[in-house]
């Protein structure tokens, strides 16, 4: 996953990863203490990298190290829920659905702005390369490719947040994108639903980008995130 915040590779980041997700889980309840020596042992790696590893998930706000009192397990509530980590491993557990329905809710109105504001500052060329992205989607349905389409679909949002030329709406582009590179990795039916209607979307905001038309790129995300939101709407996994 080629996310900005990428927490490293190795041993660090498959302790990162492993402890993460069952956190996520609840395979470790709420309130369970992590015990480093056990980490060590079960997962063969040294006290430095379970150091590294609980510092990590702390800032991420899954865990909570106290002095005398130890590390122990926090609440969903104080979870980072944009953390690009975070959302993939709510995406691979019980909070999918949830959690997907969650995030289309923000992307409604962040989408908008976005597409609004994309259309008066980007740059030509960007514009053109979102657009070449949106037709690499259409090709990858007509080959039937779902990686390659959710991956077009995750590099696709990222150029337009980042086209808003607005540092706070940018950031975001790796919690979205966390959250379609998942769709694209996942065996369950409901992440293959490519059509060719939300192409026909991504295509039309894109040519309103590179007409320079606000009006138009404000509707055409609106349909987009509206259409998928009603996707997942339709589902259980509340």
């Amino acid at each position: 996953m080629k996310y900005r915040s990428r927490i490293g590779s190795g041993l660090y980041e498959r302790v990162v990863e492993i402890l993460g997700q069952e956190i996520i889980n609840g395979e470790i309840p709420v309130g369970g203490l992590v015990f480093a020596d056990q980490l060590c042992e079960r997962l063969g790696v040294s006290r430095s990298v379970v150091r590294e590893s609980i510092r990590t998930l702390s800032s991420m706000g899954l865990v909570e190290a106290r002095p005398q009192v130890g590390t122990r397990v926090q609440p969903s509530s104080n979870w980072d829920l944009l953390n690009p980590y975070v959302v993939k491993w709510r995406s691979q557990g019980p909070d999918y659905v949830h959690q997907m329905k969650e995030l289309l809710e923000l992307r409604l109105g962040i989408e908008q702005a976005a597409a609004r504001l994309a259309a008066e500052r980007i740059a030509p060329g960007d514009a053109a390369g979102l657009l070449e992205t949106a037709n690499g989607m259409k090709r990858a349905l007509e080959k039937k490719d779902t990686r390659g389409f959710f991956d077009a679909d995750a590099a696709f949002h990222r150029l337009l947040l980042e086209g808003t030329e607005n540092a706070v709406i940018a950031q975001l582009a790796d919690t979205i994108g966390a959250a379609l590179e998942v769709r694209g990795g996942d065996t369950r039916p409901v992440m293959h639903a490519m059509s060719e209607k939300a192409v026909e979307h991504h295509v039309a905001l894109a040519q309103a980008l590179v007409d320079g038309d606000s009006a138009k790129a404000q509707a055409e995300a609106l349909l987009l995130v509206e259409g998928t939101l009603k996707e997942f709407s339709n589902l259980p996994g509340e």
